[in-house]
């Protein structure tokens, strides 16, 4: 029986697993009937060891370029790729990040993954290269497109109103999580930077960035630090440093070595992140923007209550199971936000809603379903 050839832009597989990269990386692993098909992952660059583990798929093809092109990413994707395309006589594309190359063949259909607007709410947040080629083909690859797969129903909705798309031709793949190893990881040694942090602590888990908002958790958590209703609460950030002002991050510096209570980590590997996840007291997200939300997933895995921004991506995740505040940075939603907090550590409130439809098998059969309804 003959295979569908899918081909893939593959390029996060060539970095460290990434949100992008972690959706293709898990779709694939977990795509059904694996015999229906043979998946090309095309790329300018070898597959980096964190996605090592994908080609002992006998279904896949890393289809890395060879060619003068490839040292340049966007040589790669503008002028080799396409070239690769039309060579490889694909039964269909998936462009897993939310652009496609031009000059692809006109009868070639072309599924695309929708990930978030940041592109047009916070392009402060994205590095340029990446804000310039997302600006530059967007609106072409949604044009282009035969169907779109956003990753969550708000992005699907923001999507359709901001181009106008046919709701006919939008669908929702939830990401999910992979249970089997997330115990892997939690059965691994407990590394010391994690075993000794505080026995009271909220989490957080995000880049520092504009869009995650940090400098108004801040506030809230002087306010819990004032009230001294939590004796002994630290604040973990598990993240990198990123976008964020010279003035949030001196602001940050002070209150860590006057009060020695805001702990950052970065480099995190994922059995530090489970551990950290399991052994917390609280987790927090106040985003102002969110195309779905895998920290908040992962801490309600882990039971974990959470207190979070109110939008409607993590209404969807939570339902009805966690506390969602307005974060318009007046004494009213600070207040709130503490008032929520402190409640819930000293209760020791736990996560009780359902998160079990969130796998990836789940987000992997409704990607496939969407691929026959045009290989078929």
């Amino acid at each position: 029986m003959r295979k569908f050839i899918i081909g893939v832009d593959a390029r996060p597989l060539s970095t460290p697993m990434s949100g992008i990269g972690r959706l293709i990386h898990e779709t694939l692993k977990a795509f059904p009937e694996p015999d229906k098909y043979e998946f090309y992952l095309y790329s300018h660059r070898p597959i980096h060891s964190a996605h090592k583990s994908l080609v002992t798929l006998n279904n896949l093809k890393w289809k890395q370029s060879e060619s003068i092109f490839s040292y340049k990413g966007g040589f790669y994707y503008n002028l080799e790729l396409p070239r690769l395309i039309r060579k490889d006589n694909l039964d269909l594309f998936w462009g897993a990040q939310q652009v496609l190359p031009p000059f692809l063949p006109k009868k070639l259909t072309c599924i695309l993954g929708y990930m978030d607007l940041v592109l047009y709410l916070f392009p402060e947040t994205m590095r340029p290269i990446a804000r310039l080629q997302q600006k530059t083909f967007q609106r072409y690859s949604v044009k282009r497109s035969q169907h779109i797969i956003s990753i969550s129903e708000q992005t699907k909705k923001d999507m359709i109103q901001k181009f106008h798309y046919p709701e006919s031709q939008a669908s929702v793949a939830y990401p999910g999580i992979d249970t089997i190893s997330i115990e892997s990881f939690l059965n691994k040694k407990i590394s010391a930077r994690i075993q000794n942090l505080p026995k009271k602590y909220i989490i957080s888990v995000s880049t520092i960035e504009p869009r995650k908002n940090y400098p108004f958790l801040l506030k809230v958590f002087r306010k819990i630090r004032e009230s001294n209703k939590i004796p002994n609460l630290s604040w973990v950030i598990a993240g990198k440093r990123g976008w964020e002002s010279d003035e949030f991050y001196k602001e940050l510096s002070d209150d860590r070595e006057k009060y020695n209570d805001i702990i950052v980590l970065e480099g995190l590997d994922d059995s530090e992140l489970h551990h950290l996840y399991k052994n917390a007291s609280l987790f927090w997200m106040a985003s102002l923007y969110e195309g779905f939300g895998i920290p908040l997933l992962e801490a309600l895995y882990h039971k974990k209550m959470a207190v979070v921004s109110d939008i409607d991506t993590f209404h969807e995740i939570g339902k009805n199971s966690i506390q969602y505040h307005t974060t318009s940075n007046n004494e009213k939603d600070i207040e709130s936000w503490a008032t929520s907090t402190t409640e819930a550590i000293n209760k020791k409130l736990v996560f009780k809603g359902d998160i079990s439809s969130f796998t990836w098998e789940n987000s992997a059969k409704n990607i496939a379903n969407v691929f026959l309804q045009f290989l078929n």
